[in-house]
């Protein structure tokens, strides 16, 4: 069915709940599992160069935790999950890795926005269900 699965994880609820949606598949699949944060470019219009460097090691820190939780999770689950994190355009870097790296299932969290725009999928989850190579599974 799944050789390859690709799951975008940020931490959040949404990609918490991807994640574990993706393993079970891998699982029930045998599938390898590669789960991607995708950080924005630098710089952010910065004032001064101090304010790229922290940036930059704000990043290192948020990439450390996720790996921290990652690490936690594939004991758990008992499941060998890779972490990569890649800069660029969320959707495109998603998109993009998972066509070079062969992926047939692209798995993402569903992402509200307010009440009023609740029951539609986020910006990300959107571009990637449009544009991908292969299946994409929108976890709610």
């Amino acid at each position: 069915m799944y050789q390859k699965i690709l799951v975008a994880y940020d931490g959040s609820e949404g990609s918490t709940l991807a994640l574990t949606k993706a393993v079970k598949l891998a699982q029930l699949t045998g599938a390898t599992l590669e789960a991607i944060w995708v950080k924005s470019k630098l710089p952010h219009y910065p004032e001064t160069v101090s304010e790229i460097e922290g940036e930059r090691e704000a990043g290192e820190v948020f990439f450390n935790q996720l790996q921290n939780e990652m690490e936690t999770y594939s004991r758990q689950l008992n499941c060998n999950i890779k972490l990569v994190a890649l800069a660029g355009h969320t959707a495109k870097t998603i998109l993009n890795h998972a066509l070079e790296g062969y992926f047939d299932l692209i798995v993402l969290g569903h992402q509200g926005h307010s009440s009023l725009w609740g029951v539609s999928l986020g910006h990300t989850t959107d571009k990637v269900s449009e544009n991908a190579h292969c299946s994409v599974l929108i976890v709610r």
